[in-house]
């Protein structure tokens, strides 16, 4: 059995938290929970997903900071966090 490599759940009507658990899928190249209704904080593990490529968190209610782990994903060539109540600086990194 494979592993997943992408998970796409725009548009689902989502809410809640992301759940920090997301972040133990370290063989995620893609991950896309945009146009939903998710709340709170991006998780702080963020950063253990060193195998993304494409992540998406737009158009939900996310706010707080974004992680400074985000800084570790050094594979990321898209990322959208758009239309959120995000604050503050984008992490510095390889890639950021």
């Amino acid at each position: 059995m494979g592993l997943v490599v992408n998970m796409d759940l725009l548009s689902n009507k989502l809410t809640g938290e992301i759940p920090p658990e997301i972040t133990a899928l370290a063989s995620l190249i893609g991950l896309n929970l945009s146009h939903n209704h998710l709340s709170g904080s991006i998780p702080d593990t963020i950063g253990n997903m060193k195998a993304l490529i494409s992540l998406d968190f737009s158009d939900n209610q996310l706010n707080g900071t974004i992680p400074p782990s985000m800084a570790a994903l050094n594979f990321l060539s898209s990322m959208n966090l758009s239309h959120n109540k995000l604050s503050g600086r984008i992490p510095n990194g390889k890639q950021l």
